[in-house]
Order: C-alpha cells, then structure tokens, then sequence
C-alpha cells in the first residue's frame, strides 16, 4: 500500500544524546516551562510518569518510545518505586518539518514491532554522541534521520484509517493520472462518491493536506522532473499542470524557497 502521506523532517542539530538512569523518589521538574527542544525517549527499564500541567498522566513504559515536541510542559518521575533506566536523544528541528499529527501531540508514544533494532541505533548513537570524536555532531544527525524516519513511518502505518484510505484511493489516483488537467474538488469528490465536506476531510486525514495542496505539491515535484530534463520554463509549466510560467515560479518558491531556475542550478 505504501507510506499514506509524505513527511521531510528536518533536524537542525542534536543537542543531547545519553543513557540515563533515573532513581524512584526523584521529580525531574526542568521542563515545567516547555521543552524547548524535541526529544526521543525510550525506556529499558522501569518507567516513567509524565504529568502534563492540566494533571493529565501518562506512563512510558519498556517496549515503547516517545516523541515529545519542543512545546511540552510537564515534569517527570520514576514510575513504581523502581529506576527508570531510558535513552533520551534531545535535538532541534525545523518547527514546521514536523507531521502535524506529531506535533500536536503532548507525547505521541509508539509501540513498535521491533524495539530490538531502535534500541541497539540509540545505543549505537549514543556512543558516537559520548566518543565526540570529528563530525560526531554530524554523524549522530544522520543516526537520528534515519531513526526518526523509521518511527514516523511506523506511527503513521499503525495509526492509518484503512477506511478513510480506501474511499479517498480513487481520488490520490486521479491526481497521480491527471495532474496536468484542471482538476476540481468537485470532480476528486465525486471519483469517491462523496459530498466535497466529507471527502475534504477524510482526504486531509489520510494525507496530511487538503486535496487541493496535494494536488499542487504533486505538481511541482513533476515539475522538478521536468526542470532536470532542460526544458523550456512555459513546456514544464504545462506538462506540470499550472496555467502559465508566473504561476509556475510563484508556487515553486513557496513550496521549495527558491525560483525554477535557482533550482536547476542546484542539481
């Protein structure tokens, strides 16, 4: 079926990345006033209890991993009177990279298949962290890339609304055919059978956009294509499905920060 939506997240640096043990009786009140910076956390042993400042509780036990946001406020304690032994991974992202569905969470916790294979890269990233040896910063920047890709990718096949998948299907189908016509929402709606409203929403859910943006973002990644083949701005503006080259470049700086020609120079 593959990924239902995309993500690019974007890690600006790690800060901290350490293996911890946290003894019973002990609160860690630091971040009563936020973050301030993203982290993983996963238990090995024990766990821990994080209270929220609306007094919501909720416990990370073995066999899990958390994503906290930056914007979090809670303060934390040893769960069950035993050592809360955890590899925590603190670093910096670009604040609009993160999935909305992530970063409206308090904590979003996954339970994954495999915990043997994240537990041994945070070993393995914490030792680079601890080495500090050259590039160690940059090193354990790619380790952290590649880890959180694969828990986001989890969180999102776990968490997929098969149902709200399957109706909204025939409509990321046209796009991906059809791109360059002059779809409507009217039009992808019906392909579903479903009034606009209910479709707008369900389509948001599964993809992470409204149609319309996907349809537009789609777009400019066959433009890309396009670009690379060398050929005329106005061609790749019609083969992409945009009216003309102005709205071309408008869309394509909006959605990547640089113009069509800046682009092609990159690459």
């Amino acid at each position: 079926m593959g990924a239902p939506m995309d993500f690019d997240v974007r890690i600006e640096r790690v800060l901290l990345a350490h293996h911890f043990i946290m003894e019973p009786r002990h609160d860690m009140e630091g971040y009563l006033q936020g973050r301030g910076m993203d982290g993983l956390v996963c238990p090995i042993t024990g766990g821990g209890e994080y209270e929220f400042p609306d007094r919501t509780r909720v416990r990370l036990m073995p066999g899990e991993i958390a994503l906290i946001p930056a914007e979090a406020a809670y303060r934390v304690r040893a769960a069950d009177n035993a050592p809360f032994e955890h590899y925590t991974v603190n670093f910096l992202l670009e604040r609009d990279s993160l999935p909305e569905w992530a970063a409206r969470s308090k904590m979003h916790i996954l339970r994954p298949k495999d915990l043997s294979m994240y537990l041994s890269r945070l070993e393995e990233l914490v030792k680079v962290w601890g080495r500090m040896r050259a590039g160690y910063r940059m090193q354990a920047r790619a380790r952290l890339l590649t880890l959180l890709a694969d828990y986001l990718l989890e969180s999102m096949t776990q968490n997929l609304d098969l149902g709200a998948y399957n109706r909204t299907l025939p409509a990321k189908r046209m796009i991906e055919a059809r791109y360059s016509e002059a779809l409507s929402l009217k039009e992808m709606a019906q392909s579903c059978g479903m009034c606009e409203g209910s479709f707008r929403r369900a389509f948001a859910q599964v993809y992470g956009q409204p149609p319309i943006a996907y349809l537009l973002n789609f777009r400019i990644e066959k433009a890309k294509e396009l670009l690379l083949m060398g050929l005329p701005l106005e061609e790749v503006a019609q083969r992409a499905g945009f009216s003309d080259a102005n709205y071309l470049i408008r869309y394509f700086r909006k959605a990547t920060g640089m113009t069509p020609g800046r682009f092609r120079q990159m690459v």
